[in-house]
Parts: C-alpha cells; structure tokens; sequence
C-alpha cells in the first residue's frame, strides 16, 4: 500500500525533479509534488500547501538550497530539509547542516534517498508529538483553577500561571514575573524567610503551609501553599514549585463557625439558667415592690429596700442581655420603620450621649419597612451608642443613618442572614478611637471587653449581634486606629406598611373580685403571686404543680375565671392542664408565665399568636395589670 506524502521540490531541473519522484514511488510513497526554482514561488508554494517534505538543489542560476532553507526557517516551519547537489564540497555540506537541514547526499546518491525521508519523517512525527503534549500540558497549567508558579530561594518569580496572575490582582504575568516574593507578594517578608528556612521540602511530595499574601491593591489573602523542591546535583534548591490555593473565605467561614459556636455555648448557658433565675428575681422585685407599697415616703427602710429592688433590675437587664445574645429572648416581632425608632429615642440618646457629643441622624428617604422587635431595635440603638460615647472620651459625632440596601441573596447566606435581596442598613459612626484588627476580630464575643474593671459586663456588642441575628440579619463592622468606628445593620426588608407604635398601658391597675387558680412549681413565686392577687381582690387557689392544680379545680364548686399557670412544670405542662380543665371548664381563660426562654416555650406549644403570656420576672404591677386584661378580654381560650 502507497504512502501519501507531499513533497516541495526547490530544484531547477525538472529532469533532476522526476527522477526524485520516481525514486519516491520506487520507495512505496504517492507524491503529491510542486517544483519551484525561485523565493516567490516557494514561498507561494508554502502558502497554499502544508508541506512534509522539502527536497532543495544546492547550486541554482537563481536560487539555492541555503536559501530555501532560510525561508522554511524564517516561517518556523518544522517540516525536514534535504538538500541534494550534483557537486557539493565537504565544507558547504557542514555548512548546510549547520544552517538546519536534515540531510544531504548527491545526486548520484539516490539510494540515500528513502532511508533519509523515513528517519526525517519518523522524527518528524517525534517531534509534532511533542509539541502537542507540551501545548496541551501548558494550556493545563495555564487555564488550571489553582496557581501554580516556580521561585528561587531568592524570591525571584521564574513561572506563574493564569490564576496567580487574578489571585494577585495583576494585570498580566509578566507584572507578576518582576515581583519579588518576600517583599511584594509576602505581607510580611519575614514570614517567607521562616518558610524557606524551614528547608523540610523535597522533590518526591509537597509539603502544605499557610501564609498570608498581598494583593496589588494592598488586600490581604490566606494562602495554602503546596511547595516542591527542585535540587541541583549538589542538593541545593533551584528553584520551588508550587500550587496556591486562596482560602480566604474558607478560614473566614471556619472563624464565623467557631464565633457562632461559642455563642451558641454562651447561649445554651444563658437559656439553662434563665427559668431558676428568673423565678429569683420574680421573688425580689415583687416583694420589694410590696414592701414599698407598704412603706411610707419617710421610712427609714425605704431606701434600703429601693437599693434592693435597683439591683434586681440590674440582674434582670443582665439576664435579657445574656438572652438577646443568645437569640433566646422572648420577642413581639412587629412591622416597623427604622427612622421611627430612631427618632422615638433621639431625646434619651441625646442624654445618654452628653453635650461634648454631637449627635447627627440622616434617615432615609422611602425607607422600607423590617419586621423585628421594638424594644430589642431600641437596645441595638442604646448599646452602640454608649459603646460609641465610651470611644469618645474627649467628645466627638455620632452619626446615626438608614437607608435601602441590596446584597446578593447568596453573599447574605453566607453572612448567617435570611437569603434575600433587599434590606434596610441602619449605619452608627463614631469619630471615637477606633480599633485594631485583634480588637475588631473579637468585638462580639461574649463578656470581651475593652473597657476598665467594673465599666462594663462585655455583653453589649454580643447582645446587639445576637438580637440581629435573631432578627434574620448580618452586621458589619469598619474601624482603623484613631479613625473611628462604624457599625452597619442590615435587616430583611418586608414589604408590609408600618404598623402605628404600642401605647403603654398608664393608670393604676383595676382591682378585681374574680377566682383565680394559681399553678407554680416555685414555692416563693406561688407565695409572691398569691399575695399580689389576693391585695388586688382576687380568691386565689393556689397547686405547686399540674396533677394537683386538677383535683383542686374538681373539689372547687364554685367557677374559676382564669388559670395562671407556669409553662414547664414537672409531670405535667401548663399547656396540658389547660386542655384538661378546659373540657370541664371551657369559659376559664388562661394566662401563661414562665422563666424559661422562647425555645422552651415554644417547644410545649405555647407561643401561638395571640397567647396571654407573662415573662418571668415579672412586677407586682405587670402581673396585676396582665390577669385583668386576659380577664377583661373577650377572646376565651
């Protein structure tokens, strides 16, 4: 079976051209062929044909082989070149050799001819091969979705790919190839050093570190480098090879981890202790209220007891505040429009703030409107500024804005906050003392603080990320040294008109006549309460759990207006024992009360909408006031 080849003959003679051609068909091959005998016409002849072969005269009245050979050369064209001369001299043949050709033989020789062609063409192919498998190996690295490059000890940059290139934020690799490694890719030129110095790497296996990088525009990377040694035969490092990762975001996710961990063990504490607490303090602000009641303006005992019951609420303040920052307050979301809270507590903030603070506020124009609780937007609002008075020792603004914001509903996600598009930022400035990045790294944490010995507990930051989260949102935090502090809060945006604010309830409380069944697994909460209802008229049955609450209501002849009972009580809940006295009883309304927080209450069904629902600890006044409206209401349970 003929081989095709196609050859290019540079020879004058066409007899010289056919006797080739014979020659290549005596040797198996189907030429396809061309003769030129002068540079315009090889050069055409290269145009229009892809060429596997030249075969060139040595001596032309026009032309040679030493410059058809120049030609081939000059188009980077890897296609073999023989040259043939019917007289050639050793010297001119060394030197057409030297120039690129493959080979060389007279005229005379032809037998040399076939031998010649299959090893150029052999070798040919080899190298074609080659090409391709590097072509392809350097479109591997280049388009690779990791960086990989090569070093010197020294820090100069031999190689770099594509992804180097970007991760840096250059522009082109050969920016990139004029770095040097410590002093402009390193943040910290010593931390290169340490690595290189460390000299563990080999040139079997990579060896995985982290250090942290530069890009051109001064922003910092976290970078897992994968580094091989290449050695020379005296075992010194050439040069290292290395594939870079940039795990920035990784670490930064792996850190929001850890952060919410530990806020979710603080919290998980926080929510243990709130129902034992809760019930103590319950115990301490009513009866200091009930002794203040009964004391007269000049007693001498009144101050005493008005201390006692100052502290209880500082208890009580700290217990909502381990709360709201575990997310485990129990909340009244609503719909409301950050300017109103804004402006509702400008006059207090004012106060708090002091005369050497100015406070400026810019809301927003057609804010939109976000569904969270009134009094927690009002404490985010509290503790930030008083963190910001904190920072502004000698005086200085507070800048208080809003307004409407967009965020990619996956870089929302990836901030722990509900997966939507729209929010409303509510921005807090400062022109305080800033902070360092280890301060602003840890400015959440519970019980972390900057301030002196007995100035503050460490909990108000971590209250204000708690009740955001808790709210579907994210903060963000930009301060520098000495350049003041920023926080900005982003909550979901809902698209429901704000509903009008809640008018506190004023007045004495309404005395009552009604029958009242007491159930509470706390001795001193049940003796507290009874003698608060009872001062407010009401016949009170009291049962320290639910079985006992039950055969109390079936020995009781007469009708029992309302059952006030604890949420989680041993054997049985307060949820239980409403259905079961409900089926004898189905006019009693009920009102619920516990220590615990949302979760728990939640979990034994009763935080439905529209459930009474009294929060431990609660005031002789809160108590009085809530069992007269549940009474007064005409929704039954």
């Amino acid at each position: 079976m003929s081989l095709s080849l196609r050859v290019l003959l540079v020879e004058d003679s066409e007899e010289d051209a056919l006797l080739l051609v014979r020659e290549l068909k005596r040797g198996g091959y189907e030429p396809t062929f061309e003769r030129v005998d002068t540079a315009p016409a090889m050069l055409a002849a290269l145009e229009r044909e892809r060429w596997d072969l030249v075969v060139g005269d040595h001596s032309m009245p026009a032309f040679s082989s030493t410059a058809a050979l120049a030609l081939l050369r000059e188009r980077d064209l890897d296609v073999p070149f023989i040259c043939v001369s019917g007289t050639i001299s050793e010297d001119q043949a060394v030197a057409t050799m030297k120039a690129g050709a493959s080979d060389y033989f007279a005229k005379g020789q032809l037998k040399r001819l076939l031998p010649a062609i299959e090893r150029e063409l052999r070798e040919a192919k080899a190298r074609a091969a080659l090409r391709a498998s590097q072509a392809s190996y350097g479109t591997l690295v280049e388009h690779a979705p990791v960086g990989i490059y090569r070093s010197t000890p020294q820090g100069k940059v031999l190689s770099v790919n594509a992804a180097v290139v970007r991760m840096l934020g250059y522009d082109s690799a050969s920016e990139v190839l004029r770095l040097d490694m410590a002093r402009d890719v390193y943040a910290d030129p010593a931390e290169r050093q340490r690595l290189v110095d460390r000299d563990t790497y080999t040139d079997r296996q990579y060896d995985d570190v982290e250090a942290t990088w530069k890009r051109k525009d001064g922003h910092l990377l976290t970078v897992q480098l994968s580094v091989r040694a290449v050695r020379n035969g005296t075992g010194h490092v050439e040069y290292y090879e290395t594939f870079v990762r940039d795990v920035t975001d990784q670490r930064r996710l792996q850190q929001q981890l850890l952060q919410s961990q530990k806020m979710e063990a603080v919290g998980r504490l926080a929510g243990g202790i709130a129902h034992d607490f809760n019930n103590l303090l319950t115990v301490i602000t009513s009866y200091s209220d009930l002794l203040l009641e009964d004391l007269g303006t000049d007693d001498p005992k009144r101050s005493d007891v008005e201390q006692v019951r100052k502290a209880a609420d500082g208890a009580a303040a700290l217990t909502r505040q381990l709360l709201a920052f575990s997310r485990q307050q129990v909340v009244e979301p609503r719909v409301v429009s950050l300017n109103a809270v804004v402006e509702s507590l400008q006059k207090i903030l004012r106060r708090v703030l002091g005369e050497d603070v100015d406070l400026a506020t810019t809301p927003g124009s057609d804010l939109g409107a976000v569904r969270a609780d009134v009094g927690q937007l009002e404490q985010v609002l509290m503790n930030l500024a008083v963190n910001a008075r904190d920072a502004m020792p000698t005086g200085g603004k507070l800048t208080i804005e809003t307004d409407n914001v967009e965020h990619d509903p996956a870089f929302a996600r990836g901030q722990g906050a509900a997966a939507v598009r729209q929010f409303v930022m509510l921005a807090v400035t400062d022109t305080g003392v800033g902070m360092d990045e280890a301060t602003k790294a840890r400015v959440f944490e519970p019980f972390f603080t900057t301030k002196a010995p007995g100035k503050g507990t460490g909990l108000g930051l971590a209250t204000v990320y708690g009740i955001v989260q808790q709210s579907g949102g994210f903060i963000w935090v930009y301060s520098e040294p000495g350049h003041g502090t920023t926080f900005k809060i982003y909550l979901p945006r809902v698209d429901a008109p704000a509903e009008g604010a809640v008018v506190a309830a004023v007045g004495p409380v309404a005395r009552g006549t009604e029958t009242v069944l007491l159930a509470e697994d706390s001795a001193a909460v049940r003796a507290v309460a009874r003698q608060v209802l009872e001062r407010q008229g009401y016949t009170v049955l009291e049962a320290p759990d639910g079985e006992l609450a039950l055969q109390l209501a079936q020995r009781h002849s007469g009708p029992i207006h309302l059952l006030l009972t604890d949420v989680v009580m041993p054997g049985m809940s307060g949820r239980q024992l409403a259905d079961r006295l409900a089926l004898a009883r189905p006019d009693m309304k009920v009102l619920y009360a516990s220590g615990y927080t949302d979760d728990s209450v939640v979990r034994h069904g009763v935080l439905e909408e529209g459930t009474p629902y009294l929060q431990k600890p609660f005031t002789p006044e809160s108590l009085a006031r809530k069992v007269r409206d549940v009474l007064d209401s005409s929704k039954s349970r």
